[in-house]
């Protein structure tokens, strides 16, 4: 019986680990705040509805990723844009004072990313646009199959898991000069199964897996927000008739 036991007990605790689902996201050690309200006064209100869009055909973009896992990834897709003149990450040491290899623990409170600061970053590099991009996942978990995992054997081959996983990037678009917001582009794909064993992929494969799919329904997207403004049409004048011609008479 105590054999059993020592035997049920790992299996029992790999059931309960595996009922627990999975969650990246790249700004777990960061807050983004488009600004802290703390530095807004009416003065920032009224430039806010002064600002207006000012965008050329191509751009110079300076981007911030609250992380180092896709940095070239994304670089590459914004250079890859055609309205992209030039591309400048702007270091992650220089806005949240973490260093390269420098872990970052749980229970630490998020640092806040101020956008005031990252446009005044990205003006030192005479970028014209700011991009704050951010991306992640969230799935894994146990499915009711669950309950069958009393003895080992049904572990190693019962479908007890799910790797659905939901994956997203996202891109807040801002003008540099004068602070207008573009706008948000983001992508979504879902993949994995409910139904699946332990010798199946996991979130974090599924995830890589979608990655592809994900940055490039990011770049479609952005390559229409990164597009020429379009000045204001002004109103045509109401036609008017013309004044009745005398008469002879």
């Amino acid at each position: 019986m105590l054999a059993y036991l020592r035997t049920l007990l790992p299996v029992l605790a790999l059931s309960t680990l595996a009922g627990c689902g999975s969650t990246y996201q790249a700004s777990h050690g960061a807050r983004f705040e488009i600004d802290a309200a703390k530095e807004i006064d009416d003065d920032d209100v009224k430039k806010a509805f002064e600002a207006s869009p000012q965008l050329g055909d191509r751009s110079r973009v300076a981007y911030f990723l609250f992380d180092d896992d896709k940095t070239d990834d994304v670089e590459r897709m914004l250079k890859g844009s055609r309205h992209v003149d030039s591309v400048y990450r702007i270091p992650t040491l220089l806005v949240t004072g973490k260093r390269r290899f420098q872990e970052t623990s749980p229970w630490q409170p998020p640092q806040e990313v101020s956008v005031k600061k990252l446009r005044l970053l990205a003006a030192r590099a005479h970028a014209d646009v700011l991009v704050v991009f951010d991306h992640g996942w969230k799935g894994g978990g146990a499915n009711p199959l669950v309950a069958l995992n009393v003895l080992v054997l049904p572990i190693l081959f019962v479908p007890f898991l799910e790797n659905e996983t939901q994956s997203y990037a996202q891109a807040h678009l801002i003008d540099v000069r004068n602070g207008y917001v573009y706008g948000e582009v983001s992508a979504e794909v879902k993949g994995g199964s409910k139904y699946t064993t332990i010798w199946a992929r996991t979130p974090k494969d599924v995830f890589e897996e979608s990655w592809p799919q994900v940055l490039s329904g990011v770049q479609r997207d952005l390559d229409r927000s990164l597009g020429p403004s379009k000045a204001a049409t002004p109103a045509a004048a109401p036609e008017t008739a013309a004044p009745p011609k005398p008469s002879d008479g």
